[in-house]
C-alpha cells in the first residue's frame, strides 16, 4: 500500500494537468483583480490560448520523440504561470524578462503542495520552466541589462518545452507580437530601431529566424515548417509598411485571406476545442 502511494506521488497524471490548467486561470484572474492592474480579459485569454497551443505542441513532441507526455504537458501548462504581473504597468501586465524564474518557484510550490508530488517531480518541472526562456532576444536583454546569462536547457524535457513554446511564436501572430513589442516607446528595443517600423520588422524577423534555428527535435521542426513559411509570406507583404497602422492593416488583411486567426493553426486544431489532454 505504501509503495503504491509513493508511485502515485512520483507520476504525473492527466488529472494533474487539468488541475494545473484551472490553477493557471486562477492565478491570472488574481493578477487582474489587484486595483490598478493592467491585466485585461483579452490578455488573460491570449495567454490561456497560448498555453493551450504549447500544450498541444508538446504533446506532439512527446509522442514523436518518446518522452513522458503528462510530465511535459504539466510543465507546458505551468510554463507561463508568472507571465502576467499587475506590477508591469509599462508593458501592459506582461512579464517577459523574469517570468521564467518566478514561474519556476510558483510551479514547484503548486506541484508539491497542491498536487502532492515528490520533490524530484517538482524540481524537474521547475527546472524545465526556469530554462524555457533561453532564446536569443531574451538572452541579449539579460546580458545588456544585468550582465548575466539565462539558465539553458539541459535535458530532453527542457528542450521539448523550449521547442513547444518557440513553435507558437513561429507564426504570423508571433511576428506581429515582436514588431509591436519593438514599437513600445521608451523600451531598449524601441531605441535600437529608432521607432522606425521597417527596422522593427527587420529586427523582429531576425529574432524570428534565431528562434527557428533553436528547435532541437525533428517533430518540432516539422510542426514549425509550414508556420514559418506562412510568416515569411506575411513579412514580404509588409515590406512596404510605412507605419505601425499600415502594418496592422496588412496583418488583418493577411489573416482574413488565410481564413485564419491570430493563434496559428496546427493540424487538427480548432480554436473552440478544449485543451488537448494526453491519454484520457
Amino acid at each position: 500500500m505504501l509503495e503504491s502511494c509513493v508511485m502515485d506521488k512520483s507520476a504525473v497524471t492527466p488529472g494533474d494537468v487539468v488541475r494545473a490548467r484551472a490553477y493557471l486561470a486562477e492565478i491570472y484572474r488574481a493578477e487582474q483583480s489587484v486595483p490598478g492592474s493592467p491585466v485585461s480579459d483579452e490578455l488573460i485569454q491570449l495567454n490561456l490560448d497560448h498555453t493551450d497551443r504549447v500544450q498541444y505542441a508538446i504533446q506532439a513532441i512527446a509522442e514523436g520523440e518518446s518522452l513522458d507526455s503528462p510530465l511535459l504537458e504539466l510543465a507546458a501548462v505551468l510554463h507561463d504561470v508568472a507571465k502576467l504581473d499587475h506590477r508591469d504597468i509599462a508593458s501592459g501586465g506582461i512579464d517577459t524578462w523574469h517570468h521564467h524564474h518566478r514561474g519556476a518557484a510558483a510551479a514547484r510550490k503548486f506541484v508539491l503542495a497542491d498536487l502532492g508530488k515528490i520533490g524530484r517531480v517538482a524540481d524537474h518541472i521547475a527546472a524545465m520552466i526556469d530554462r524555457h526562456s533561453d532564446i536569443p532576444f531574451i538572452r541579449r536583454f539579460w546580458l545588456n541589462v544585468y550582465g548575466a546569462s539565462l539558465p539553458s536547457p539541459r535535458t530532453p524535457e527542457d528542450f521539448a518545452l523550449r521547442d513547444a513554446d518557440a513553435i507558437d511564436m513561429l507564426w504570423v501572430g508571433g511576428l506581429d507580437k515582436i514588431v509591436h513589442f519593438r514599437q513600445i516607446p521608451g523600451t531598449a528595443f524601441y531605441g535600437e530601431d529608432g521607432g522606425d517600423i521597417q527596422k522593427a520588422i527587420a529586427s523582429a524577423w531576425s529574432s524570428f529566424e534565431e528562434a527557428a534555428e533553436l528547435l532541437v527535435f525533428g517533430t518540432a521542426r516539422a510542426l514549425a515548417a509550414p508556420r514559418i513559411a506562412t510568416a515569411a509570406a506575411f513579412r514580404d507583404q509588409v515590406s512596404a509598411a510605412a507605419s505601425l497602422d499600415e502594418f496592422d492593416e496588412a496583418y488583418d488583411a493577411f489573416l482574413k485571406r488565410l481564413g485564419a486567426s491570430e493563434t496559428g493553426v496546427f493540424p487538427g486544431w480548432h480554436a473552440s476545442k478544449p485543451p488537448v489532454i494526453a491519454h484520457q
